[in-house]
């Protein structure tokens, strides 16, 4: 059974437990390491102990590159009860630099995927700081052995035009998962069509302002035809006021954070 390390940002994030599942239910042994976004540490992620790597947050850069660095230090010998993994997953630049902190730890050749399933707007700067980014990223993934990426836009715009990573590239867009088959025979055949108001979720880390706001156009564009159903951890770093901008919206409306 093919045994691997996921190093993730966020352990209590949603989109890592998918992720999870995904891989068990490719039979892989999966044993996750990570920051928190939350207080305290998460006791069980789809039936693992996350290794708890410390506490970051949302919209500090300066902060996060701290904890990277006290957790660069300490990784060796957190990780030193387990066995050695077969393949290391990185989710995020940051886990892609403790990836291969990691790698040393385990006095072995095991090879790294790194997941970038978004781009941050620093990386896109033309600026010092933009470029010291990149120049990070690709020293850092210089021998990666897989990018795992989730738009077709980002190699197109990004990875390609900068020169980023010389690796393959496996597309994995964000879609439904479901780990059970499902015959043609088992689908729900709708004998008459649903009828107004339809409904959109947005569910997941809600951190696009842009987004928000075309959402927001479309349904008083439609004149409540269709609404807006938010669900997640909004990214409050990004939005100026993003309980209020719902709240004053007809057809807007935040359902809370999801497990």
């Amino acid at each position: 059974m093919l045994h691997v390390l996921y190093l993730v940002h966020d352990v209590s994030d949603p989109a890592v437990r998918r992720r999870i599942i995904m891989l068990k239910a490719g039979g892989a042994q999966v044993t996750l390491a990570g920051f928190r976004r939350i207080a305290s540490p998460v006791a069980d992620v789809e039936g693992l102990r996350p290794i708890d790597l410390g506490a970051t947050r949302d919209g500090r850069f300066a902060q996060r590159l701290a904890a990277v660095t006290k957790a660069a230090v300490s990784i060796g010998s957190k990780l030193g009860s387990m066995p050695r993994p077969d393949l290391i997953i990185a989710r995020n630049l940051e886990m892609l630099a403790l990836a291969r902190r990691a790698r040393s730890a385990f006095q072995a050749t095991v090879p790294i995927v790194y997941e970038c399933l978004d781009i941050h707007r620093l990386v896109l700067r033309d600026d010092f700081l933009g470029k010291a980014m990149r120049g990070a990223e690709r020293y850092l993934a210089r021998d990666v052995m897989l990018l795992v990426t989730s738009s077709p836009a980002f190699i197109a715009n990004y990875f390609k035009p900068f020169g980023q990573i010389a690796a393959p590239v496996e597309l994995l867009e964000n879609k439904y998962f479901e780990p059970a088959a499902v015959a043609l025979d088992d689908r729900m055949v709708a004998d008459d069509p649903v009828a107004p108001p339809w409904r959109i979720g947005w569910f997941g880390a809600l951190r696009c302002r842009r987004s928000l706001e075309l959402l927001a156009e479309f349904s008083r564009r439609l004149d409540g035809r269709f609404e807006i159903i938010l669900r997640g951890r909004p990214a409050l770093s990004e939005f100026p006021d993003f309980h209020g901008f719902v709240e004053a919206e007809p057809w807007l409306s935040f359902g809370g954070p999801y497990r």
